[in-house]
């Protein structure tokens, strides 16, 4: 049980903390606004978000409610302030100085910027509290609020500023390497090569299809000029593509043979290869290129 001088000081804070929301109102609440308030405050309390029944407790014990909602609504601001855990914060950096210019963080919603002190109200149960100050690392607690308890007092020490390279670099032998990266390149111009291949194998094909339409036999030959122009382009794109398709197993065992002979872990790549097909009119092969 409360005593007569706290349940005092209590009545005191509440009747200026209305005041305060009366002050900075821009319409008084309606009388379904202080009912709903009311009812709204309750379930919030039971859900243990104190911190918001209290906002809407202050709104229905407003002077413009009806008197008995205005009534009921101050009763259970009295228990809710009485219930509502309470939390101070003694900030000191890595050399044990007091940190007051400090933004504290609760379940990512901003408790304060500035220490001075004074308890600050919290929900009950498990929050995450974040810590930041110019210049400090930022630290992070969980702490388990208990109803009812008031001005529990934790001391949070700041580590010192993080190394600008820090996490920047990455772990001495991370990545694919060198050689496997040029595995990887000589096996996609493979199969670019063979997919190109493949497309001049179907042209070579149509082409003679064309040629067996306008030249049936040596003896039944209705366009000459066109059966020759389809027979050479035939010609043309099957050597294309049997050239690509040379190209291309050979592009995919290299890259194949590179990617597994190479070591786990290349800490710098001091050589570099690239193999990829090249085709131009009348002639087909691989470029070589590379950096030693």
């Amino acid at each position: 049980m409360t005593s007569p001088v706290s349940r005092l000081a209590l009545a005191a804070s509440i009747a200026a903390a209305l005041w305060l929301v009366s002050a900075s109102s821009w319409a008084d609440p309606t009388k379904g606004e202080c009912v709903d308030a009311d009812t709204s405050a309750q379930d919030l309390r039971r859900d243990g978000k104190l911190s918001l029944a209290r906002e809407q407790l202050y709104r229905c014990a407003s002077p413009a409610c009806p008197a008995m909602v205005r009534e009921d609504c101050t009763k259970r601001l009295e228990e809710l302030e009485a219930a509502q855990p309470t939390i101070a914060f003694e900030v000191k950096d890595a050399q044990g100085s007091d940190v007051s210019a400090v933004t504290v963080q609760v379940d990512g919603r901003v408790l304060t910027r500035e220490l001075d002190g004074t308890p600050l109200s919290v929900d009950r149960g498990s929050h995450v509290f974040t810590f930041t100050a110019a210049g400090e690392a930022e630290v992070t607690r969980t702490f388990v609020m208990t109803e009812g308890q008031k001005g529990r007092l934790e001391r949070i020490t700041l580590t010192g500023s993080l190394p600008a390279a820090e996490g920047a670099r990455a772990p001495a032998g991370s990545g694919l390497g060198a050689q496997r990266i040029t595995a990887l390149i000589a096996g996609g111009a493979g199969v670019v090569s063979v997919a190109v291949a493949s497309a001049f194998g179907a042209g070579a094909f149509t082409e003679w299809s064309h040629q067996q339409t306008d030249c049936m036999s040596a003896g039944v030959c209705m366009n000459h000029a066109q059966a020759l122009a389809d027979h050479s382009s035939g010609t043309t794109d099957a050597a294309a593509s049997t050239a690509l398709f040379i190209a291309g197993g050979a592009l995919l065992a290299s890259g194949a043979a590179l990617f597994f002979t190479a070591h786990p872990a290349e800490k710098r790549a001091t050589t570099g290869l690239v193999l990829a097909p090249s085709v131009g009119p009348g002639s087909c092969g691989i470029a070589l290129g590379g950096a030693f």
